[in-house]
């Protein structure tokens, strides 16, 4: 059973590390804070002190002095990172307009504030009757309500750092000289690859060995071979590397009919327990490498006719294709997945 001490340790571990990058940041003289920090700290205000602000850069951009505030309670916070009297002498004196709409005033300091607040203006100040040991808050301060939550309301809390703080940590990095930030999207993305393919020479002498077995010329010259094997490289490597293996294992699982592959549809769906196959078929069939053919009479199976290249100069393509890699003894996955075609050369 999760216990509250369990919440409270996460809670406090996240928040306090979110407060020390933003002191690393401060301390790099970059104290700008964007719009999905202020979000996510209105959801633990509002949380934490049972509020319901919104931000209030939502209908004005850099509201003066304010960032968050709830109306029915009227109710405001200035979320920053900079914790000088300085800062909190302007937000009070840009705020002097609203005070009629927000007559109580918060200062959340994301780092650690300072010990004594004794420059505050007084000017600035007495209007909102806010005083420095009451209304300028850090992490800290709201970590210590923290404690006293009830379990349904930590539990909420908890939830939402779990889910929240990473994307805060992302968007509080700093990028290094060269402007790259330690957390980049291109980790997540899967690069596209680089083919091999330096020719069709072999391939080709092969081609034509086979029809001079057959007592038959090739009609198809060299050049338009290798125009169909482009065309096949430029599709299948757009294609994410679990969807080419797919495809290498329908090539491989298929049948013979004429010059083309067939799989039944029915032994497909017996023989892969793949938990997204009906979305690499759409992919498949929308690089045109594969398309779903309903059967000619009533209680057949439905089948997926494979291919390689649509529109080739030779009908036999994927015959031919198959046949090379056979009599060659070159795996699918060399060719199909790893796109090596340094064989056909």
């Amino acid at each position: 059973m999760i216990t509250r001490g369990h919440y409270i340790g996460q809670i406090i571990d996240e928040l306090t590390a979110v407060s020390h990058q933003v002191e690393s940041r401060a301390g790099l003289q970059l104290y700008d804070l964007n719009r999905y920090l202020e979000d996510f700290f209105k959801d633990v205000l509002n949380i934490v002190y049972e509020y319901k602000l919104v931000n209030l850069n939502e209908e004005r951009s850099n509201n003066p002095g304010l960032d968050l505030g709830d109306e029915g309670a009227k109710v405001a916070f200035q979320i920053t990172s900079t914790k000088s009297s300085v800062k909190i002498n302007k937000t009070l004196e840009k705020a002097a307009a609203q005070i009629s709409k927000f007559p109580t005033i918060y200062v959340l300091i994301l780092v650690e504030k300072q010990g004594s607040y004794n420059a505050l203006n007084n000017t600035f100040a007495t209007p909102f009757k806010f005083k420095s040991n009451e209304h300028i808050l850090d992490i800290g301060d709201v970590l210590k309500k923290v404690l006293s939550l009830p379990i349904e309301r930590l539990q909420r809390l908890h939830d939402l750092v779990s889910k929240e703080v990473a994307r805060v940590k992302i968007e509080l990095e700093v990028p290094d000289k060269s402007g790259k930030y330690q957390t980049n999207i291109d980790a997540f993305i899967e690069k596209i690859p680089r083919e091999r393919f330096e020719g069709a020479g072999s391939y080709y002498k092969h081609l034509l060995t086979e029809a001079k077995k057959q007592k038959s010329t090739y009609d198809v010259s060299e050049e338009d071979v290798v125009k169909d094997l482009n065309k096949f490289i430029k599709n299948i490597k757009k294609l994410p590397r679990i969807s080419r293996q797919f495809y290498a294992f329908l090539l491989d699982r298929g049948e013979w009919h004429d010059f083309s592959k067939f799989i039944n549809v029915d032994y497909l769906q017996r023989v892969c327990s793949f938990p997204d196959m009906e979305g690499e078929l759409r992919l498949l069939a929308g690089a045109e490498l594969c398309w779903y053919q309903e059967p000619d009479e009533y209680g057949e199976s439905a089948t997926l006719r494979i291919s390689n290249v649509r529109r080739s100069k030779s009908y036999e393509f994927t015959w031919e294709f198959m046949d090379f890699l056979k009599q060659r003894e070159i795996s699918l996955e060399k060719v199909v997945v790893s796109l090596d075609f340094s064989d056909f050369k």
